[in-house]
């Protein structure tokens, strides 16, 4: 049995996050989901867990492509914040828009940042495996 985690869904689908956050619940349901539809709404979420006392979470799925604030802006300024924390993130990025000819370029500049590379639609496999 994997250990709770909590998991951070930052994407602007809603009909995705949705599917989601059901797939994490109904195959791992001790682990706690959060999500938020862009990136600035997730870089204050997460800076409430920590003032709060809740921390960062474990696991951060993020989408690429999102209105006001995209998926690389957010990794820069969370950047910041995970500096400050002694919490190991595992960020995986999530769209439909990473493809294998693109990912290499991705890993290289990103690579101490960017757990993985995975494309949309995500496996229940594919999901179960990063949270375990």
């Amino acid at each position: 049995m994997s250990k709770t985690k909590s998991v951070c869904i930052i994407d602007d689908d809603k009909v995705y996050t949705f599917g989601v956050k059901k797939i994490i619940k109904s195959h791992l349901p001790e682990n706690d989901v959060t999500t938020f539809e862009n990136g600035k709404k997730a870089l204050d979420g997460i800076q409430e867990m920590m003032e709060s006392g809740a921390g960062l979470p474990d696991l951060i799925l993020l989408d690429i492509d999102m209105p006001e604030m995209n998926g690389w802006d957010f990794l820069k300024e969370f950047d910041v914040i995970r500096s400050k924390a002694e919490k190991e993130v595992e960020i995986f990025v999530i769209s439909s828009r990473v493809d294998t000819n693109t990912e290499d370029l991705y890993k290289i500049e990103w690579d101490e940042k960017v757990s993985d590379f995975i494309k949309k639609p995500v496996q229940v496999a594919a999901l179960k495996k990063i949270l375990s």
